[in-house]
């Protein structure tokens, strides 16, 4: 990978009013989580992170003592505006708007996390609905982790989602929450709008009861979930504006596809008649 600050040296010498909109759905920091995309605020300032998550106190403290750029919503995105059950886990992480699976989730070790606490109710609106309510407009890219709510959310977005270079979405191969669309719902989603499967980060999950491998609870004979990263279709690519090739160059990089980052360059280059690519290759 290309170090940031290289990239984004290069790349601000070709644009250098350069700003990214991004998103962050279920945005609480789990442990000492670095989320990839937060460098890009320091990187290009102006740019922004639209945040979400539910409890309100977390979001005033956060807005409070957050970092500069991100600003954080107490809004609970979903398809569109309703109110809907909430389920509340032994952890908050796994809270949802699904309801826990907890026949399946008591086959695996380590999950009694996701198990159902209690039930309440939140209100939900659409995202579409909230980037129109607030004029969040032109949103590059989403990083959404939701507890098996992400189709639903997406859905809900569609309209943002035409100006999107890339997402990364918490997706599950088996139906850890009740109903749950899996990975190959998401997929087929976003590919309906326009965005292809890249690939995955990491593989997680756990072993089936009794047996612990390695003795290690969480390791992942059964894989259950991972991160999963859609870019811009690839053949469509060269209809997008150079400043979107500019920032699927640099989400790219940073989720270590250094040779989409390239790919991205080159076609800049293309289109503008510059040399950024071969800038780069020469630092």
């Amino acid at each position: 990978m290309v170090p940031l600050n290289t990239l984004a040296e290069v790349i601000k010498a070709a644009d250098r009013d350069l700003k990214l909109t991004m998103m962050e759905i279920g945005a609480a920091q789990v442990g000492d989580v670095k989320e990839p995309f937060r460098a890009l605020l320091d990187a290009f300032p102006g740019s922004q992170i639209v945040a979400f998550e539910l409890d309100k106190q977390l979001c005033a403290n956060l807005n409070r003592t957050g970092p500069r750029g991100i600003r954080y919503y107490p809004v609970a995105l979903g398809r569109r505006e309703e109110t809907r059950p909430l389920y509340e886990t032994v952890h908050p992480m796994c809270t949802s708007l699904l309801k826990p699976n907890e026949a399946l989730l008591s086959c695996f070790n380590n999950l009694e996390v996701a198990m159902l606490k209690s039930i309440g109710s939140v209100d939900t609106i659409s995202l579409d609905r909230f980037a129109g309510d607030t004029g969040v407009r032109d949103v590059d890219f989403i990083k959404i982790d939701i507890q098996g709510a992400e189709l639903e959310v997406l859905e809900g977005g569609a309209t943002t989602l035409r100006d999107t270079v890339a997402v990364v979405s918490e997706v599950e191969f088996v139906p850890l929450y009740s109903g749950q669309p899996l990975f190959g719902d998401v997929c087929r989603f976003l590919s309906e709008q326009g965005l292809m499967f890249h690939k995955f980060l990491g593989l997680a999950g756990r072993t089936v009861r009794p047996t612990i491998v390695n003795d290690d609870p969480n390791f992942a004979v059964q894989h259950l979930w991972a991160d999963a990263v859609f870019i811009r279709d690839l053949l469509r690519l060269s209809e997008l504006t150079s400043p979107k090739l500019l920032k699927l160059s640099l989400l790219s990089n940073l989720y270590g596809s250094p040779d989409l980052t390239f790919h991205c360059l080159n076609l800049y280059d293309k289109q503008c008649g510059t040399k950024v690519l071969q800038t780069l290759l020469e630092r």
